[in-house]
């Protein structure tokens, strides 16, 4: 078998790893509000919620975002499973629109075609770390009344003219 991947492990990772188990909390504790704040300074947010995966989180930010049963969210098939299936999740369906062949993130020109009375947001996918058009997304989704839901699990500190994606759709968007 060919792993996808392998952790790479010294010995001060292992030796957290250890001190985390041995502090007894597993799920919470010091050492996970540490980490979201270090990520709520790094993207220049007030909070940043730590969840079990980047899976988990989409799920949140639809639920968060009141997206259900008979509702369309605009997404990329070209992606994770996890952009289409919590979706899925919320009894909301999937709508796709194709990528830009020169970034393979989200196709700008073809998100107001796919937008019907149905559509509740909008769920942009930056890939590989290269942020999709986040400004012209955010426009679209504000002009029409959407959520604006990026998927940036693969992009985390990515920036576009020096300002990071999560400020932008923040900023633009005015989802904080």
């Amino acid at each position: 078998m060919i792993p996808i991947a392998r952790p790479q492990m010294g010995d001060e990772e292992k030796e957290l790893v250890l001190t985390a188990l041995g502090s007894g909390a597993l799920a919470q504790g010091a050492r996970v509000k540490e980490l979201e704040e270090a990520f709520a300074d790094l993207i220049g947010v007030t909070h940043a919620v730590a969840t079990s995966s980047g899976t988990t989180a989409l799920h949140l930010a639809l639920l968060a975002a009141e997206v259900g049963p008979g509702d369309e969210v605009i997404t990329v098939p070209f992606t994770f499973i996890a952009s289409a299936s919590t979706i899925l999740f919320t009894g909301a369906r999937p709508v796709f629109v194709d990528v830009d062949e020169s970034t393979f993130n989200i196709d700008v020109g073809q998100i107001e075609a796919a937008i019907t009375p149905r559509t509740r947001a909008v769920l942009p996918v930056s890939l590989y770390g290269q942020p999709a058009d986040m400004p012209a997304i955010a426009e679209i989704a504000e002009r029409h009344g959407l959520a604006l839901i990026e998927d940036a699990a693969q992009s985390h500190g990515a920036a576009v003219g020096g300002r990071l994606l999560q400020l932008l759709s923040d900023q633009e968007h005015d989802h904080r």
